[in-house]
């Protein structure tokens, strides 16, 4: 369908810099065919109000919203392996996709136009996409030393090339991913058959790494190496079009330093590695110049989907350990205004390296474009000829944008969610322009999804 899209305040990225100004957006399909730079206006007008990118999200489990609260706290010793797992090994497609639908309607309303999904089901979780209308790129989950599908990784690999070939899937916005599990949980020789399909298919690797001390002993002990070093001796990190490496909380500088910024992109998730860890120490990446981005990971482990709220806490992590530091410690036990002024000034030292990082364009840049330029068939978070029409429109007259001064600030740092008016993805609009959430929360769709997902849930849960 032949679509254009006009505003007088277009968000574009034009030489490395965000600007706003009038535009008509020309859409057929999924994808922006042409950006035309003018205030006449098109067949789908928006007038003062903001059109930006939808964001992107690196990292998510949505089926896993099913567990949201459900016994999250961060005293466990392994998350992942001491709950998640117990009840993923119970889950039917049928489950999957109906939990992945609700994590799809909330990332939808936080303005998400397009997720990087890894999980078990991989068919379930592409047809809630399908069901929902948001776009992404699906990683079946493989594993066979351990986890709730070791027995089903020649079926994951069967569905990621399947979806790898789906026309009609990428029609829609869903692309595949490889997604083996985690290091402790792959053998070397499925990740060499990893390697070796990723470069045969052109695509990208979604894998979590380092992120557990069990992950690190149990590699350390099996293969006399970390967990990047065994990508690497496997071929994964050279031969894969793109890596994207989740959490990596526990890689070494070595292994930092080993990453080639043009091809492997690490994946910060703050409040969720609050939960289940610890926050990867990305003020060390930063001073690298190695390749990350920000996402949310699943809402079991972070309680919520809104990018934004990631944003802020990357604002702020360089400056956050200064209350652990030794000198702060110092202060705290003998009060003298010497070791004061010693945490004031690392945190100024800290804050002012860290700067260059978290202007309003750098993180913007971390949920939108570069998340969005990580597959190779595909561009997303920008408005651009070619690329995915995913666009969020805002009404920057509500509250939460005022006094307008610095718009791309508010959309960085502020929560503006609530004035989101309009979502747009793979071409088609979401809900009811100006009724976004209450359209959407009312529709026979969502009311369905909702009934047959707390349906399931209680099932699952007696």
């Amino acid at each position: 369908m032949a679509l254009t899209i006009s505003s007088r305040r277009v968000l574009l990225h034009e030489h490395d810099q965000l600007v706003i100004r009038p535009a008509r957006l020309h859409v057929l399909g999924s994808r922006i065919t042409r950006v035309e730079p003018t205030s006449e206006p098109g067949t789908l007008d928006f007038g003062e109000r903001l059109i930006t990118p939808a964001f992107v999200n690196a990292h998510t489990h949505l089926a896993l919203a099913f567990l949201r609260g459900v016994e999250a706290s961060g005293a466990r010793r392994n998350l992942v392996e001491d709950l998640y797992f117990a009840f993923e090994s119970r889950l039917t497609p049928e489950d999957i996709r109906a939990f992945s639908r609700m994590g799809a309607y909330e990332s939808l309303l936080c303005g998400v136009g397009l997720v990087w999904d890894h999980y078990y089901g991989g068919s379930a979780v592409a047809d809630a996409l399908l069901d929902t209308g948001l776009c992404g790129v699906v990683a079946p989950t493989v594993q066979d030393l351990a986890g709730p599908d070791r027995d089903g990784f020649e079926a994951a690999l069967a569905t990621t090339l399947q979806l790898a070939t789906s026309a009609r899937h990428h029609a829609a916005g869903v692309f595949a991913a490889l997604g083996p599990h985690a290091t402790d949980t792959v053998s070397p020789a499925l990740l060499r058959r990893i390697a070796e399909l990723s470069e045969q298919h052109e695509l990208p690797v979604h894998i979590h790494v380092a992120q557990s001390y069990d992950e690190l002993a149990r590699v350390e002990q099996r293969e006399g190496r970390t967990p990047i070093a065994l990508l690497a001796r496997e071929g994964v990190l050279e031969r894969a079009p793109s890596v994207v490496l989740t959490h990596a909380l526990f890689a070494t500088l070595q292994d930092l330093q080993g990453l080639d910024a043009n091809r492997h992109t690490l994946v910060y998730c703050p409040s969720s590695q609050q939960q289940f860890g610890f926050p990867a120490p990305v003020s060390l990446w930063g001073e690298l110049d190695v390749s990350w981005v920000v996402a949310t990971d699943c809402a079991s482990s972070n309680d919520s989907m809104n990018l934004q709220k990631e944003l802020r806490l990357c604002h702020g992590a360089a400056t956050a350990p200064i209350a652990s530091s030794l000198d702060y410690a110092s202060f705290l036990e003998s009060g003298e205004a010497t070791y004061a002024r010693d945490v004031w000034n690392s945190r100024s030292e800290r804050a002012s390296a860290w700067a260059r990082h978290v202007t309003s364009e750098r993180l913007l840049e971390r949920v939108w474009s570069r998340p969005g330029a990580l597959h190779p068939a595909f561009r997303a978070g920008v408005i651009a000829d070619g690329a995915l029409a995913n666009l969020a429109v805002w009404d920057v007259d509500h509250p939460a944008f005022w006094p307008g001064l610095d718009l791309p600030r508010a959309l960085a740092l502020s929560d503006t969610t609530q004035a989101l008016h309009t979502m747009v993805v793979a071409g088609r609009v979401i809900g009811e322009p100006g009724r976004l959430q209450q359209s959407v929360l009312a529709s026979d769709d969502y009311r369905e999804s909702r009934k047959e997902a707390t349906e399931r849930l209680s099932a699952l849960l007696r």
